[in-house]
């Protein structure tokens, strides 16, 4: 039986950007995709809860249209943002947690500042809570604050 790291147990409650991206460098040591989103949820006492989803194969662009049963034509972003809203109703999650994966540097290229910046403005029309969102490249996580994507 293997002992599991204290840094990621069930109830440590991550309340600060600081304790949620060192339990994400735990779980994702560095990218080994070539391009993926990962979704982590949260609970109302910011406790890692749910699944942790690995989602691949989205479009390059958020703003791309598409045709869904239930919310007609929408851009990409915006039918990520309703699909993450029932999610954590599913999970009775509260928050949710965006990783951005690729393999290359820590800085942050174009197209991942106009997901973030998509996802950003997305979730808050659809009443998501965002919590973070985060970029895991060869050397590890680096957290995308606003100041990084609301500029582009």
């Amino acid at each position: 039986m293997t002992d599991i790291d204290p840094r990621l147990e069930h109830d440590r409650v991550l309340r600060h950007d600081s304790d949620l991206e060192e339990v994400l460098e735990l779980l994702l040591t560095e990218a080994m995709n070539p391009r993926q989103l990962w979704l982590f949820y949260l609970d109302d006492g910011d406790r890692l809860t749910g699944p942790i989803m690995p989602c691949d194969d989205y479009p390059d662009h958020p703003d791309d249209l598409m045709e869904t049963g239930d919310l007609g034509v929408v851009s990409f972003a915006d039918v990520l943002a309703q699909r993450i809203l029932q999610i954590l109703e599913a999970v009775e999650a509260s928050q949710v947690v965006l990783v951005w994966e690729r393999p290359g540097p820590r800085e942050f290229a174009p197209d991942e500042l106009r997901w973030a910046r998509a996802m950003a403005r997305s979730c808050a029309d659809a009443g998501v809570r965002l919590r973070a969102q985060f970029l895991l490249h060869d050397g590890g996580v680096r957290q995308l604050a606003p100041d990084d994507h609301l500029g582009v």
